[in-house]
């Protein structure tokens, strides 16, 4: 449970510190760049062995890790432009809604088991997700057919992004989880870099020192959030972990936006936060 409560914390200080991101003026590519290569840092730091380039291409988790670390950056990058073209509220929703397609996989790939009250409890969770990231239910004022596009491919990719977790989580049976996690990063801040240097390039950003320490802050968060998930997947299955994590990232981070940015709740985020301790109650409470 400590990894579960840890990993909400940090998903949700990672919220929080790419707020800070748009207050600062930061550049979200150099800075999302850097976020990398200090959770790359982070995780070897912590490693308690390091793989040699032999053992590291036999590694069960090989292949898939590459597919990961792609899928982290390109994940992002759909969000992007989906807040530029949809706005916040559906790039938002669709994102956080994805928690239906690890539950699904939790069932139908990883064959664990749903009663009655875990699936009640799963449809509140839905329920609850909507009314608090649905907000006032305003959107971009653009029109046109990429507007639907990028949520739907946000919500395929952030679901396919946590089934890629569980999966790389199952490959490795060892200890060097943190290492998996670095490799995993590192893949990522390689691409990162590649839209760096292209942005430099083609004059879409100058270089910015600043970057830097919004990338320390997030890349050390970054890394921890996902440390504390993948250690969360080996105690609880698909079926109670997402919805609980969703759900609790959700909601702290709104009670943050209340409380630090001064952000206000509507009747509907308030329902929706009651809803939310409803269904992690039946999600987790086995009676």
């Amino acid at each position: 449970m400590i990894y579960l409560v840890l990993a909400i914390l940090f998903s949700s200080g990672v919220f929080v510190t790419m707020r800070f991101f748009k207050r600062f003026e930061l550049d979200n590519h150099q800075a999302l760049m850097w976020n990398y290569v200090f959770a790359v840092v982070t995780g070897f730091l912590i490693c308690r062995h390091y793989d040699t380039l032999p053992q590291l291409v036999h590694e069960s988790w090989f292949g898939l890790s590459l597919l990961t670390g792609f899928w982290f950056i390109f994940t992002y990058l759909l969000m992007t432009a989906s807040t530029q073209t949809s706005g916040v509220t559906i790039t938002s929703l669709s994102s956080k809604l994805s928690v239906v397609l690890p539950t699904l996989a939790g069932v139908l790939i990883f064959h664990e088991q749903l009663n009655l009250k875990v699936s009640t409890g799963i449809v509140l969770a839905l329920l609850a997700l909507v009314l608090v990231v649905g907000g006032d239910g305003k959107s971009s004022d653009n029109t046109g057919k990429i507007n639907w596009l990028l949520p739907v491919l946000i919500f395929f990719g952030t679901g396919t992004g946590d089934i890629l977790m569980k999966l790389n989580e199952q490959l490795n049976t060892g200890d060097n989880m943190g290492f998996m996690i670095a490799f995993i990063y590192l893949i990522s801040m390689l691409f990162g870099a590649v839209l760096v240097v292209y942005d430099l390039i083609t004059g879409k950003s100058k270089w910015q020192n600043k970057n830097l320490l919004g990338g320390i802050a997030l890349g050390v968060i970054n890394f921890f959030s996902t440390y504390c998930v993948f250690h969360a997947m080996r105690y609880f299955d698909n079926v109670v972990l997402f919805p609980i994590y969703n759900i609790g990232v959700v909601c702290l981070t709104a009670l943050i936006g209340w409380l630090l940015f001064k952000e206000k709740l509507t009747w509907k985020n308030y329902l929706g936060l009651a809803i939310a301790i409803v269904a992690v109650l039946l999600i987790t409470v086995r009676l």
